[in-house]
């Protein structure tokens, strides 16, 4: 009988043993956390925790969560602990909210094209929003928006963020207004922003003379001056073809030699190509370069 005793605490005494070092090896513990809507792949999850500001990498997978893109979670997860790794399981979903990354705004947007910074073409559109009361641009497609020139819209758009970047994709749901502003197109903008002197007339060199000429894209009107008369008047641009209506002029007397004369005759023709070759605009007669303006940075 002692021995049999012996032998029963002996047992007992493993079996406590065994259950003491599990209990080391295998601790449990529950944990909440918010898990982020809008990831691609999982894991890591984006998660806050109770006292979180911030959201951080998760990088464990955790069991029996079946996650969707679409939600944003708030669940308890329970965490086993033992001598090889750390387990994480699902214990409960506490909330699970559908997110849209998707937002409504309405923009204004400006009748003319403006300059990409990067690609230097008239790609960009002009945009004014309700919450920023001043111009901005975007290079990127508006979906669904067939834009003109020369017109003001008033457009509601959809903005919607790609998951993981700082992408943004736009999506017209309805034009609110449309309004016509100028026949011009964006070139007009171009010119519009310089002053331009005239450095050849007919093959010549005018430089000395201070020849002139500036562009208003807004009102379609020209101002500048011949280096002895000032003018004024109209302009209009079809395709490649520029022409200068209803010029008027000051009537001082010009004393010595001045191109005035030479300048009116090609600004007053009907017919008038023209083009911009880097920073100088060039006007031809019959294929004939008459006139070289270069632009006058500020």
């Amino acid at each position: 009988m002692p021995i049999m005793k012996k032998s029963i605490k002996s047992s007992l005494f493993f079996i406590l043993l065994f259950l003491f070092q599990y209990t080391l090896q295998a601790q449990s513990t529950s944990f909440r956390i918010k898990v982020k809507s809008g990831l691609d792949n999982t894991p890591p999850y984006l998660v806050k925790y109770y006292n979180s500001k911030n959201w951080e990498n998760f990088y464990a997978e955790i069991q029996q969560f079946n996650y969707n893109a679409a939600f944003e979670y708030n669940i308890r997860v329970k965490k086993t602990k033992t001598a090889q790794a750390s387990i994480y399981t699902l214990e409960e979903i506490i909330s699970k909210l559908k997110v849209d990354h998707s937002d409504i705004t309405i923009w204004d947007v400006g009748e003319n094209y403006v300059n990409d910074p990067v690609s230097g073409k008239l790609t960009c559109l002009q945009i004014k929003s309700n919450k920023k009361n001043k111009w901005e641009y975007i290079s990127v497609p508006i979906l669904g928006f067939d834009y003109q020139e020369q017109y003001r819209y008033r457009i509601k758009v959809k903005q919607t963020k790609a998951k993981d970047t700082d992408s943004i994709h736009y999506e017209l749901l309805n034009i609110i207004s449309k309004d016509k502003v100028t026949e011009l197109p964006s070139v007009a903008s171009f010119l519009a922003r310089f002053k331009w002197n005239l450095l050849q007339l007919n093959g010549k060199d005018v430089t000395s003379n201070s020849a002139n000429i500036g562009f208003d894209a807004k009102n379609g009107t020209i101002a500048g001056s011949t280096g002895c008369n000032k003018f004024w008047g109209n302009f209009s641009i079809k395709g490649n073809m520029i022409s200068f209506p209803n010029l008027a002029s000051t009537m001082k007397s010009c004393n010595g030699p001045n191109i005035e004369n030479d300048f009116f005759a090609v600004v007053e023709q009907k017919q008038i190509q023209f083009d911009i070759a880097e920073q100088t605009l060039n006007l031809y007669i019959d294929g004939r370069l008459v006139m070289i303006f270069g632009l006058e940075r500020e």
